[in-house]
């Protein structure tokens, strides 16, 4: 065991990609829904009527404010809006002050992972301010959209390629199965590439079309890969299912093409019996830009039953089946944790009725995408080969699973000497820019 915790990640490193964050991108993000508000403001007032128009004048201020408190670095402000999680995140900043100080509260000296969330929260609030139907737009609308249309036969490709139109076929052949499972797995892990947060709204679903057809080049990109254990362990639940309730949970990431995937993983355990039930947990409000919302999940559903293939139709008719009628499929995106700035070491304090749930009731919960990999380990200045057992610290509440393509500069569990990072590195050799490409990839797996 580490003697100390390591530091967490901050902006006042220049040096990092939490400084870059903080200085580049998110002002970008910032502007990019000031840009949408001012440019579509005409199709706004259509869709909302012409009351919107002091709604808007209001909002593009506030975030025109934002954008001005986070460039020159003024210290954190509290939620001023009627939103059910105000007064949690108000308690958030209170417990940051008494940390670290009032005024090491800025968005360059704080934790990153504050500071990153916190700039949603405001954003939520611009919005939230509003008096009328405006207060309840996505200013990020537009770009997901874009990148719904985009991904889309990438998204059908998808599905035609993981779900076999004769549901016997895996029963049959064992290892048809495993090596199914195995190329789900990977899927999901390279559709996390799919994440506007990183490229501040702008579309990135080109860099995974055909994506079943690139897996095989990515392979060598996984720096730690427990597909295997994970397999393994699927395998015994399903034999507990005889004498208890098997349920496991998967906290979202990012819409279209890696929620895709995320369903496709479902129906996997689900038609073949490895879980009575699986919980999908997303977020209550447009985070970090495409995070799963429950308006996301009715949009890829909408956009499935476009299509006239009968692999696809089959495939909805399963979810609509375990969704509607077995009950063994659920979407949660009403818990207000997962838009908090918590690491998940802070649930047990912060909501302990959720912890309870997971350790009382779930086998494994499966963590998807960076975000979640940094709440994770804290967002913490880990050594890359420290346990992960260790840099979970107290969140253990059952086995945990993490997939993630790499965006931040932060990893745990990494052995120097795997065959990939030998590779990897030497195109790197002064540089720890590989952690924050997306190209590299975990699929990481600890039971408790």
């Amino acid at each position: 065991m580490s003697l100390k915790t390591p530091e967490a990640l901050s902006a006042s490193k220049k040096d990092t990609f939490a400084y870059v964050t903080i200085k580049d991108r998110l002002p970008v993000t910032i502007t990019k829904a000031i840009d949408y508000l001012s440019r579509f403001r005409s199709e706004l007032i259509e869709r909302y009527s012409q009351d919107i128009i002091g709604d808007l004048k209001n909002s593009i201020e506030l975030l025109s404010q934002l954008r001005y408190e986070l460039t020159t670095d003024k210290k954190f402000k509290k939620i001023t809006d009627s939103g059910s999680d105000s007064k949690l995140w108000n308690t958030s900043l209170e417990e940051l002050e008494s940390q670290i100080g009032s005024d090491n509260c800025t968005w360059f000296k704080s934790p990153w992972l504050f500071a990153e969330c916190y700039v949603y929260r405001r954003i939520r609030e611009a919005m939230l301010l509003c008096t009328t139907g405006l207060k309840e737009y996505d200013p990020y609308e537009k770009s997901k959209l874009q990148s719904y249309e985009l991904s889309l036969n990438s998204v059908f490709q998808l599905i035609t390629n993981l779900c076999p139109l004769d549901l016997n076929e895996e029963k049959q052949n064992q290892s048809l199965m495993h090596e199914r499972f195995r190329v789900i797995v990977e899927a999901l892990l390279w559709a996390n590439k799919n994440d506007l947060s990183l490229s501040s709204g702008n579309d990135v679903s080109s860099k995974i079309q055909n994506l079943v057809e690139l897996l095989d080049s990515f392979r060598s990109n996984v720096l730690c890969d427990h597909t295997e254990e994970l397999w393994q362990y699927l395998k015994n639940l399903k034999l507990e299912k005889e004498n208890r309730t098997v349920c496991i949970d998967i906290v979202l990431d990012n819409c279209s093409i890696e929620l895709a995937a995320d369903l496709i993983l479902c129906d996997f355990l689900l038609r073949n019996d490895f879980v009575d039930k699986i919980r999908l947990h997303g977020k209550a409000f447009s985070w970090f830009i495409s995070d799963v919302t429950r308006s996301d999940f009715d949009i890829l559903i909408q956009q499935l039953q476009s299509s006239n293939s009968l692999v696809i139709n089959n495939f909805l008719r399963r979810l609509n089946n375990y969704m509607q009628e077995e009950n063994r499929l659920e979407l949660n995106c009403e818990n207000s944790f997962w838009t908090l700035p918590y690491s998940f070491d802070q649930m047990e304090r912060v909501n302990p009725d959720l912890y309870s749930e997971f350790k009382t009731t779930s086998s494994l919960i499966l963590f998807k995408g960076d975000l979640n990999y940094r709440k994770l380990i804290g967002d913490l200045d880990w050594d890359i080969s420290t346990p992960l057992t260790e840099a979970v610290r107290g969140f253990k509440p059952t086995s945990l699973c993490a997939i993630r393509t790499l965006k931040s500069d932060l990893v745990a569990n990494l052995d120097r000497a795997n065959p990939n990072f030998i590779e990897m590195i030497k195109n790197y050799p002064d540089s720890n820019k590989w952690m924050i490409t997306g190209d590299y990839g975990l699929i990481q797996f600890i039971s408790f």
